[in-house]
This record gives structure tokens, C-alpha cells and sequence, in this order.
């Protein structure tokens, strides 16, 4: 993404003002809060015992865990669709399924929102099993206004679940969605219109990043880490959330700054941290990274043997800059047995991958071989 300087500018002081938003309160705000307070208390101490005695217990909104929910919403489907076998034309059994749909794809964008793909397979695999006749009432209750219905029209067109993907027709949803006043479709709205209008893109994704959402969250920590200079107390800050929040990549990209010394010294020990911490999560970037710190002993003691097995760990995931080093190790026999074939298996994947230097090594060990015929 190309960003002119102005528009950079604003999206840092845009972004830090809304971090600093919740801090703004001033000590007579908090005076008048105290005086307040202590006048009700005055008013209520009488009742208080009483209260106390009678008081009805109010339940705060459970928060289940993901697999637990995945787990329920499963079990509710297969008897909403047991009774709808038995009565297949129970309109109100038919809404209550198209509720659940709405709540399974809700779901399975918070899966994808933290980074955690194996649940969001597992929910893609849901809806495909459970949900395939809840389209005409989804797109009913879309007609009628319910802008969480056409939302998760949007999400099966992303996804291609129950359709063939269509992100057009994904991105006319999630508009469509706001439209209708459902907030959640914020973050993939600004996703739709951030190529070709950055500007605008930017306060639903901030919007989204200041609701919780963990993928919007790290959008606007490498939006204010790409602007010129960098705006590094806005990027960390963003970063670290999104880190907490379970992204890894966000918690690789610290230890990326670190590395770089952005925001501060360079400093090659922590950025090892957050690349281990990721890395045991599987994270292949984080892999790769904390691989090359272990081939040049930059911030951890040196270890080419150690080096080729985070390579390799992330190199069999797909990702194309491990191939390439793999590949390479493989080519040089650093950090593991010198193997030709198995070098010019990676350096290939690299190269089909768009990896340049790929090409260049396995051209030169092409003219190895026919030098040494």
C-alpha cells in the first residue's frame, strides 16, 4: 500500500489520539465522581443491610471458551435440524437455526480475528455440515433489516463456505451490514476499501481496533510502523495488544523491532524472545527469524544445527523465505548434512515462490554440475 506523507501523518496522530482517549480524565472529573459518590452512599447506608440480606443474585454474561462454544452451537444444530426433519416446515425452528448460522460465522471470525486457524476450520467445517439450508432465511432476515444476517452472508462469500468465494459479493455484505447498523462488519469493511481508499479505510479500522478487534488492532500497529518515520510508541503499543490478544505475527513483528531497533536500541536479545515465544506457537515468520539469529549468533549463542531446525520448521508450512534458507543449508551442508537433491527441492519451492535468489543458487549449482562433468 502506497500512502501519501500527509495521509501517514494523520493515520498516527488519528490512531494515538484514540489510545490516549480512555486516559482523559482530568482530577475535577474525578472530584466530582468522589462527591457524587459519597452523596449516594449517604442516601443508601440505611437500606444497605437489608439490601444485603435480600439481594437476588445477577448473573454476568457467561463467556465461554471457544471450543466449548463450537462445541454447544454443534449440539443445538443437530437438534434444530433433528426437528426440522420431523417438521420441515417449522418456520420458527427454521429462524432458530438461522440464528445459530449467524453465531457460527460470528464465531468463526473471531477464530480468524486472533490468528487461531485450526478453529476457524473447525467452524468453516460446522456451518458446511449443520447450516446448508439457512440461506433463504439469512437472506430474509437481511431483507428485513437484520444487518448480522446479511454479515454472515458476507462471511460464507469471503470464505466460500456454502457458495463458491465471491469477494465482491463479500465486500457488498459487509457494507451492506454497516448499513444496517451491525458493527461488527467494520474491520472487513475497511479491508474491502483499503486498496484504493486508504483514508476512508482508516477510521473503520480504527473503529474495529478500539472495539477489541484483534486483527484491526495489529492493521493500525503496522499502519503507524509504516508511515514516514515510523510512529514506533503507536506501533508497540498497537502491537503488544494485538500480541495479547493471541496474534502471533503481531508478536513476531516486535521482536522484528527490536531487531531493527525501532522506536529504541537495537536489541537483538528481546526480539529473540518474542520470535521463541511465537515460534513455539508455530508461528513460520517468527521460525524463520529466530533461525537466522541462530546461523549468525546475533542475540542468542550460535548454532547452525539449531538454525536448520527452525528453517525447516517453517519451511514445511510453505512459507517461501525458509525454503530459501533451508535449501540453502542444504546446498552449503551448514548446520546439516550437505544434500544437493534436497537443496534443489527447497531453493525450487523458494524460486516458484518468488523467491530471487532461489533461482540464483540453483543456477549456479547447474553450472557446478556441468562444470564438474
Amino acid at each position: 500500500m502506497s500512502l501519501i506523507f500527509d495521509l501517514k501523518q494523520y493515520y498516527r496522530i488519528a490512531a494515538c489520539l484514540s489510545l490516549a482517549l480512555g486516559l482523559a480524565i482530568t482530577p475535577a472529573d474525578r472530584a466530582e465522581a468522589a462527591t457524587s459518590t459519597a452523596k449516594q452512599k449517604a442516601k443508601t447506608a440505611a437500606a444497605k443491610s437489608n439490601a444485603a440480606k435480600q439481594k437476588t443474585r445477577t448473573a454476568a454474561p457467561t463467556v465461554l471458551d471457544p471450543v466449548t462454544e463450537l462445541e454447544i452451537i454443534s449440539d443445538e444444530a443437530i437438534a434444530l435440524n433433528n426437528a426440522l426433519g420431523a417438521n420441515p416446515d417449522d418456520t420458527q425452528t427454521k429462524q432458530q437455526r438461522a440464528e445459530l448460522a449467524l453465531r457460527a460465522a460470528r464465531a468463526a471470525e473471531r477464530a480468524l480475528s486472533r490468528g487461531d486457524e485450526n478453529l476457524f476450520t473447525a467452524y468453516r467445517a460446522q456451518i458446511q455440515k449443520h447450516f446448508a439450508g439457512t440461506r433463504a432465511t439469512l437472506e430474509d432476515m437481511s431483507k428485513r433489516g437484520i444487518g448480522a444476517a446479511e454479515f454472515a452472508l458476507g462471511v460464507f462469500a469471503l470464505h466460500g463456505i456454502l457458495e463458491e468465494r465471491n469477494i465482491e459479493r463479500a465486500c457488498a455484505s459487509f457494507a451492506a451490514a454497516l448499513d444496517k447498523g451491525f458493527s461488527g462488519a467494520k474491520f472487513r469493511h475497511a479491508q474491502c476499501i483499503e486498496q484504493n481508499d486508504p483514508a476512508r479505510a482508516f477510521v473503520p479500522m480504527l473503529e474495529a481496533a478500539d472495539a477489541g478487534h484483534a486483527g484491526a488492532i495489529e492493521r493500525v500497529g503496522r499502519i503507524c510502523l509504516e508511515a514516514e518515520p515510523p510512529d514506533a510508541p503507536c506501533a508497540y503499543a498497537r502491537l503488544e495488544r494485538a500480541s495479547r490478544e493471541g496474534r502471533l505475527s503481531a508478536t513476531t513483528l516486535l521482536g522484528w523491532m527490536h531487531a531493527q531497533g525501532i522506536g529504541g536500541k537495537v536489541d537483538l536479545a528481546r526480539a529473540a524472545r518474542y520470535y521463541r515465544e511465537a515460534a513455539q506457537q508455530g508461528e513460520p515468520s517468527a521460525r524463520n527469524n529466530l533461525g537466522e539469529l541462530y546461523e549468525t549468533g546475533r542475540g542468542v549463542a550460535k548454532d547452525p544445527a539449531k538454525a536448520f531446525d527452525y528453517y525447516l520448521a517453517a519451511a514445511v508450512t510453505g512459507f517461501p523465505p525458509a525454503q530459501f534458507n533451508v535449501g540453502r543449508l542444504y546446498a552449503t551442508g551448514k548446520g546439516t548434512t550437505k544434500d544437493l537433491v534436497a537443496a534443489r527441492h527447497w531453493l525450487g519451492e523458494a524460486a516458484k515462490a518468488g523467491v530471487p535468489q532461489a533461482r540464483q543458487i540453483l543456477d549456479f549449482l547447474d553450472q557446478e554440475t556441468e562444470t564438474g562433468k
